[in-house]
């Protein structure tokens, strides 16, 4: 611990610099905490960086969901090896009685495209190379009151549906798709075999298109995937796709031989709330250019120069901080407390450290806000700031409560955002950084 001081000085010389202190010291200060312990009089201003341990360590799997966003696509990080994401999804009738009381006997298939809707403006998180996509029926019931993770891969059928040949597919998010005389908002769209459009045909006019409860019987779902072979680091990426966009849907393209036989026809089958959406993972640390994340998430009492933190149940981090409660006999007001986290030096520009970061203390396994944040998650900071290259967070509040005994001393962990709709990272300076460690800043006034 590494105390700041002014000695020997005039008194106004130390006021000034806490002052100073103040002002630079922070982005969102609690101007209001420790100002009812300021006697009339002149006082000095002590600030302290104290003293940090640090560890990373790995998630728990992750329940996605219900979720605004699902993934689908890989890469290879060079720092934490293979990603590789899925969806799947349930499609729904958007009508009931589907051919009840008509003649189908004239209908035959055109094609059956598997359209799935970009997450605008965030669509993509690595490179946009073309990936082989692979898309299965489900073969088991998947319920919606059910709350689905990233490692319940669900059975399927082993027949892949794409259609031969249109399986590689160069994912293009920034620009709009012609489809006959329509234009429609950038997203992947995935021929699949025209026996499944058959076969859907076949049974209109059946039970098994009377209503949804039938249907999702007769169709489970889709678990839509990547297999994209040996992958070279900073090669393709994870897409984003907006499963509750009305332009994600399963359509049968089709032609009535009995009735108007030079129509054109749809069946839509859609992607909705009612729906059961959710994103597989499947990871590969192994594949890593180093082994430095695999060797943090194994050793917690390890130095900890850097920090490892990944999205989808990847990695956390967990800082304590040693020594706080030894404040509590000492004549000091505690002013101000913030946590200071710089980058590792630079990042792949496709490959951004989260915009936000999160963090939470633990009561009885579960993750709790900190006093801070009593007027919402990131209340107290963790925005990415691009020109100091680092997050800040104001935690005032938690660092009083453990040091006058109130708040148990435990520690908090460190979370990023998006954690179940993005592939994000980021690498932080630990404690034990050579040159620019992570910090814990206390301003502090005497009394």
């Amino acid at each position: 611990m590494q105390r700041i001081t002014t000695a020997g000085g005039p008194l106004w010389a130390v006021v000034l610099a806490g002052v100073l202190l103040l002002q630079t010291g922070c982005k969102k200060p609690d101007e209001d905490l420790g100002l009812a312990l300021l006697p009339g009089d002149p006082l000095g201003t002590l600030v302290d960086t104290s003293t940090l341990r640090a560890f990373s360590f790995a998630d728990t799997v992750l329940r996605t969901s219900g979720l605004t966003r699902n993934l689908v696509g890989s890469y290879v990080d060079p720092d934490f090896g293979l990603v590789k994401t899925g969806i799947v999804a349930q499609v729904r009738l958007a009508t009931s009685n589907v051919g009840l009381n008509q003649d189908n006997s004239g209908l035959r298939a055109d094609s059956i495209v598997l359209a799935l809707a970009f997450e605008l403006p965030n669509s993509s998180y690595g490179n946009l190379n073309a990936q082989e996509f692979r898309v299965f029926e489900v073969a088991e019931d998947l319920y919606f009151d059910s709350l689905y993770h990233t490692d319940d891969i669900p059975d399927v059928v082993a027949n892949d549906l794409v259609y031969p040949h249109r399986s590689l597919i160069t994912p293009d998010p920034f620009n709009p798709v012609a489809v006959t005389n329509d234009t429609l908002v950038p997203q992947l769209r995935i021929r699949l075999k025209d026996e499944l459009a058959e076969r859907f045909l076949d049974a209109f006019g059946t039970p098994d298109l009377v209503d949804n409860t039938s249907f999702l019987a007769f169709f489970k779902g889709l678990h839509i995937a990547v297999d994209n072979g040996t992958q070279v680091p900073y090669q393709a990426g994870i897409l984003h796709i907006n499963t509750l966009s009305s332009a994600s849907k399963l359509t049968v393209y089709y032609k009535d031989a009995n009735n108007q036989p030079d129509l054109g026809r749809t069946f839509d089958m859609l992607m909705n709330s009612n729906c059961v959406r959710y994103t597989v993972l499947e990871r590969d640390r192994s594949q890593a250019l180093s082994p430095a994340v695999e060797q943090a998430l194994q050793d917690s009492s390890a130095p900890a120069p850097l920090l490892y933190l990944q999205t989808l149940g990847g990695s956390r981090a967990a800082i304590r901080f040693p020594g706080l409660a030894a404040y509590a006999d000492q004549r000091l007001a505690l002013a101000k407390a913030e946590l200071v986290l710089p980058i590792a030096g630079t990042y792949y520009p496709y490959y951004p450290p989260p915009s936000l970061l999160f963090l939470f203390r633990q009561v009885n396994g579960s993750d709790q806000f900190l006093p801070d944040e009593s007027q919402g998650i990131g209340g107290i900071g963790g925005t990415f700031n691009t020109t100091a290259q680092e997050y800040r967070f104001a935690i005032t509040r938690y660092v009083q409560g453990v040091m006058n005994g109130s708040i148990p001393d435990n520690g908090v962990e460190l979370v990023t955002s998006s954690n179940g709709v993005s592939a994000n990272r980021a690498i932080l300076n630990g404690p034990d950084h050579p040159d620019h460690p992570m910090r814990l800043e206390l301003t502090f006034t005497t009394y």
